[in-house]
């Protein structure tokens, strides 16, 4: 027993200076994951920060496309070289700065666009123009950290294909007559009145089939021949690639009325459609996005967009047929061929877009048309709006000038058309 006496304490003292040379060797790493936890936070509160600045960048160009807008809380300095490595505060001009300390959190932005190879920068007093593409840069620094958005915005657009107008997608289109058409126009049927607006085209057929309205000489003043601009007739393929839209949520399931809730894009599979009569109901999804992947080539039902506001965009990948109503402010974008037998027709403020032949049955109120291969329309009530197509135009009723749809917010078209 004497031997073993003060055992106890060595062996206290040993386990005692095994425990320190632990927390020694943590001590580094707990400093070093305090050191990253302190750096991810202020990342996190910059990239907030510096989007905070491009959403009011965006919410403004779009608020005050109507009237005189103050920019004064702009920043030209934020039009940085580089990645901010150069960015010089000056806090007194810098709306969310002012008051802050230097190691606090802000943001600052600048917005400029192209006047053909000039840039100008947005300044307070500007007026926003609708379709114009702005250059929208936005800072945000936390604690010396700082992040940097660059991305371009068009006042009026929806954001679609490759980014939408986050990535300048969009682009307004301006065409000066009822009929664009790069060969035949031709318009059947009694006019009754005129046209309002020119008609654009390879060859007036006059006399052909029933009473052709062109054997009227009274229309020869809206025959103006070929357009003399470029024809867009052409989506571009990114705009029906599903991993360019981002939160994309699932179609609702159910089976013959599909109610979409407000700010959500949606996809659907239409291979889970069983042809039944079926309702998309989107009169919360105005400036949203439904992609549809349509392995199957038709929809009957009805489909049912804003009754104002921006437009829903309906994407179609592959050709489709459509036994449906469309209402409210549409827009539909279809990759290949684009049938509508519904005799009802479109009401409201319409958009029709494909890079195949498109076949409407049923009156058209208030719509832009457009085809890469030919249009034809067959109808008792008439067409009322603008056409473009690249091959021949045929109506088998009466068609008047409006151009109130691409006039309207949101009604853009995607860039890189051709």
């Amino acid at each position: 027993m004497k031997d073993q006496r003060g055992s106890v304490t060595v062996i206290a003292i040993v386990m005692l200076l095994f425990l320190m040379v632990i927390a020694v060797a943590w001590l580094p790493m707990m400093t070093m994951e305090k050191t990253a936890a302190s750096s991810d936070y202020r990342e996190q509160q910059a990239w907030y920060a510096a989007e905070a600045g491009y959403k009011r960048a965006v919410a403004q160009l779009d608020a005050e496309k109507g009237s005189v807008g103050y920019w004064y809380w702009l920043s030209r300095e934020a039009a940085l070289e580089g990645e901010g490595k150069a960015f010089a505060p000056n806090r007194i001009s810098w709306s969310g700065a002012e008051g802050a300390e230097a190691d606090g959190v802000w943001y600052a932005a600048a917005i400029n666009y192209k006047d053909g190879d000039t840039v100008i920068d947005v300044v307070d007093g500007y007026k926003p123009v609708k379709g114009t593409e702005y250059s929208i840069t936005a800072v945000g620094s936390c604690q010396g950290v700082r992040k940097v958005i660059r991305k371009t915005h068009t006042p009026g657009g929806i954001d679609i294909g490759g980014g939408g107008g986050d990535s300048g997608g969009e682009e307004a289109l301006e065409l000066p007559g009822l009929v664009q058409a790069g060969g035949t126009v031709s318009v059947s049927g009694a006019q009754g009145g005129s046209f309002g607006g020119n008609l654009y085209g390879k060859e007036y057929p006059k006399n052909s089939g029933n009473n052709w309205i062109f054997n009227n000489s009274s229309y020869t003043d809206f025959m103006k021949g070929e357009y003399d601009g470029v024809l867009k007739t052409h989506i571009p393929d990114n705009v029906f690639e599903k991993e360019n839209y981002a939160d994309l949520n699932a179609m609702p399931t159910d089976r013959y009325s599909r109610i979409l809730e407000a700010g959500k894009n949606y996809f659907w599979d239409i291979s889970d459609y069983n042809n039944e009569w079926c309702t998309i109901d989107a009169t919360k999804s105005s400036g949203k996005v439904i992609f549809i992947d349509n392995i199957k080539k038709n929809f009957k039902g009805a489909i049912k967009g804003p009754q104002n506001g921006l437009p829903v965009t309906i994407i179609f990948t592959g050709n489709i047929e459509l036994s449906a109503h469309i209402s409210g402010n549409v827009r539909v974008f279809a990759a290949g061929d684009f049938n509508i037998l519904d005799k009802q027709g479109v009401s409201g403020l319409i958009m029709l877009m494909s890079n195949g032949e498109m076949n409407l049955t049923g009156s058209i109120n208030k719509a832009f048309l457009s085809s890469d291969k030919n249009i034809t329309i067959t109808n008792s009530g008439g067409f009322y709006g603008q056409a473009q197509v690249r091959g021949d135009f045929k109506a088998d009723c009466a068609i008047y000038y409006s151009d109130a749809v691409l006039k309207a917010d949101g009604f853009t078209v995607p860039k890189g058309m051709k």
